[in-house]
């Protein structure tokens, strides 16, 4: 019998999606969460056993489906960007068009993880201090903020912000966040989230330094880099940083670096450059979808840090 081919760029679009979505139903998605091979002894026993999507996880992935439903919508959306693409960033159009979402870490998750790594609130004078650098629209920064807030008691609790779009930038401000310019702007800072920030920006080992800088000494850094390692910078012409974090990381032998190697090397480097792992998980960075399909995803390292003691 032969196969139905949809006529049409619109058919052929939501047929593919169809298919697409389907696969998506499908996959194993303990496989986000698990590792193939255990890394050294001095990380492998901080490492937070996520083990699969929790409820919350599961919703968020619900609502993306819904959202891609909404065909219309979208090439609305596909619309916008091919004529926003010529003087705007993606960042901006998705800040402009009030999409693209993401999607780390449940609260309770963000809870299980801080706790791991030895986050104390209750006994912290108040009030206290969280900065998410590169908080896009504010979603993800929303959930540290509330997973603070649940471990804290509710004490009172300040959120800054940093971000490089200036849509991005209207949509913190609207959720009331405090968003400053620069991270020097802060100091003994409680809590420090930068989450997928480092593999886009210019000069990661500045950033690195900036956080280590403005991190109070009893303080904790949730630092998420996806991995396998690709580096694109979306602000200047060539996309390469100033420095890669993880030379040469891709291949090794003639293959490609595992996700346990590639974590390996970063965790090592966090140490380098004076932090001490106190917990870490792996987890996907999900994505609303498109016209394509319901949602996407990345493989997260999310590590929690502490400041090594100065001599």
């Amino acid at each position: 019998m032969a196969l139905y081919r949809p006529r049409g760029t619109l058919a052929r679009v939501i047929y593919a999606k169809f298919h697409n979505d389907n696969f998506l139903e499908n996959i194993d998605t303990q496989q986000w969460y698990s590792l193939n091979c255990e890394l050294p002894q001095r990380f492998q026993s901080k490492f937070v056993d996520l083990k699969q999507p929790d409820p919350t996880t599961v919703r968020w992935l619900e609502r993306t489906k819904m959202l891609s439903s909404n065909i219309w919508l979208h090439l609305w959306h596909a619309l916008a960007r091919s004529v926003l693409q010529f003087f705007m960033t993606q960042t901006d159009i998705n800040g402009l068009l009030k999409r693209g979402s993401m999607f780390i870490l449940s609260e309770e998750q963000f809870c299980r993880l801080l706790e791991a790594g030895g986050f104390q609130t209750r006994t912290l004078a108040e009030p206290i201090t969280l900065l998410d650098i590169g908080a896009g629209d504010g979603e993800v920064s929303l959930r540290v903020a509330n997973s603070v807030n649940e471990l804290s008691g509710n004490a009172v609790l300040q959120v800054f912000a940093t971000e490089a779009s200036w849509t991005m930038r209207e949509r913190l401000k609207k959720l009331n966040f405090n968003v400053v310019t620069e991270i020097r702007e802060l100091q003994n800072v409680n809590l420090i989230s930068c989450l997928n920030v480092l593999d886009r920006c210019f000069d990661s080992f500045k950033l690195l330094e900036d956080i280590h800088t403005a991190l109070a000494p009893t303080g904790r850094a949730v630092i998420a880099l996806v991995l396998p390692y690709m580096h694109y910078v979306e602000t200047n012409t060539s996309h390469l940083p100033l420095r890669p974090l993880l030379d040469n990381s891709n291949k090794r032998n003639g293959r490609e670096a595992s996700f346990e190697e590639e974590a390996t090397m970063f965790l090592e480097l966090l140490e380098n450059c004076g932090f001490r792992v106190e917990s870490w998980t792996k987890a996907p960075y999900l994505c609303e979808g498109d016209l394509r399909q319901s949602f996407y995803w990345l493989i997260d390292l999310i590590v929690v840090l502490s400041k090594k003691p100065t001599n």
